[in-house]
């Protein structure tokens, strides 16, 4: 019973989102509609697992972290910034939600995530660029056919987003243009549709109960 119930569990509430969004009419035999069972009865309980999924992350978060702390492992001052900062912007976010008509606190938690969270995250990004170039350099060296044509078009696309690359050439922003709209998004849409195929197949293995590793057994 302890894996029959959430397969029937996962078959049912499966059937009933997927109806919903191709069906308005009434169930049969009923005057209660598919689309109102999943407003009125499976999307708060989306919301509510979602809240719960979230909440075990932080614990676990926290438990990796104290542990690091306690063994004063490499770095441990950085797990209890992490910790602190996490506990201070949960306790405000609360606080904020909990007193919606304080304006000042929101105006004080405002400006807490546009002048340290947004800087940190834009910082962040900007050491990416560093490690995402050192990272083309090695990958884009002219080692076989296949590399070279990928050298010769990164080369092509940036020199024809930057400005620099309109000075010398008046084409180049044409032919980056092509690159992207083209080869790339032919590319990119053949991922797309095998990456679409893949989670259809696993959604229906998990839908039939042939995929059981969420509960925790692979059989």
């Amino acid at each position: 019973m302890r894996k029959e119930v959430p397969l029937v569990i996962t078959f049912v509430v499966a059937i009933i989102v997927m109806l919903s969004a191709i069906t308005t009419g009434p169930i049969p035999g009923t005057s209660i509609a598919i689309s109102d069972l999943f407003r009125q009865h499976i999307s708060p309980w989306m919301t509510i697992v979602s809240a719960f999924a979230v909440g075990l992350a932080s614990v676990n978060l926290l438990r990796v972290h104290t542990r690091a702390i306690a063994r004063k492992r490499n770095d441990w001052i950085y797990s209890v910034i992490l910790i602190v900062t996490l506990a201070i912007y949960a306790g405000f976010r609360t606080y904020v939600e909990l007193n919606l008509s304080n304006a000042t606190a929101a105006a004080n938690y405002a400006l807490i995530f546009n002048n340290i969270l947004t800087p940190l995250s834009a910082a962040m990004w900007a050491l990416l660029a560093f490690y995402v170039a050192s990272a083309s350099y090695r990958a884009f060296r002219a080692r076989s056919a296949e590399a070279t044509v990928l050298l010769i078009s990164a080369i092509v696309v940036m020199l024809g987003a930057a400005p620099v690359g309109a000075l010398i050439w008046s084409r180049f922003p044409d032919v980056q243009r092509w690159l992207l709209e083209v080869p790339n998004m032919t590319g990119q849409r053949g991922i797309l549709i095998g990456a679409a195929i893949g989670g259809f197949v696993t959604s229906l293995r998990v839908l039939l109960g042939m995929e059981r590793g969420h509960l925790g057994s692979a059989d």
